[in-house]
């Protein structure tokens, strides 16, 4: 189980919109100060994410609360965002290098990247589908007491009798 810090922003009857940020690794790395890739990133703060979960017990807004990901879902998905595209633009230029040996370099690279987009057009649409999105959603993990205050996103979690 992939896990992950958030803290509660709304609360709607049994469900939690939660808050979550993207980390990069570049601001824990020694090289940052003279890395070119990390003045990009410095450039480009991610912004927050916010996911609406279901939630078996009473939240309230500002709360820290754990949510997590499966393995297996986090390399589902990695596949079919990397691997099916590129799969689908080798698999298009070897038809039309059978189909067409002549053709020319620039109309096999446009067909080519047409065929990656389709593989990105089917993985959104994939994820997307009512019946895949359970696959894919994060699960709710547990929550912080009230009282207590917390650093470098290590909470004590309180086991809920589900």
């Amino acid at each position: 189980m992939i896990e992950e810090m958030g803290t509660v922003v709304a609360v709607e009857d049994n469900y939690a919109w939660i808050e979550t940020q993207v980390k990069t690794t570049c601001s824990s790395c020694k090289a940052s100060d003279s890395c070119p890739t990390s003045t990009v990133a410095k450039a480009f703060s991610p912004k927050p994410e916010h996911i609406k979960l279901a939630v078996p017990c009473a939240l309230v807004v500002g709360q820290q609360v754990k949510i997590g990901i499966t393995e297996n879902a986090l390399l589902r998905a990695s596949a079919m965002v990397y691997i099916m595209p590129l799969m689908l633009a080798m698999l298009a230029l070897f038809i039309l290098h059978v189909a067409a040996p002549q053709i020319h370099e620039l109309l096999a690279l446009l067909v080519a990247m047409f065929a990656a987009l389709g593989g990105f057009w089917w993985a959104s649409r994939y994820a997307k589908a009512d019946c895949h999105q359970a696959k894919f959603a994060p699960v709710f993990l547990g929550a912080t007491q009230q009282a207590v205050k917390t650093a470098k996103h290590e909470i004590p979690i309180h086991k809920l009798d589900l």
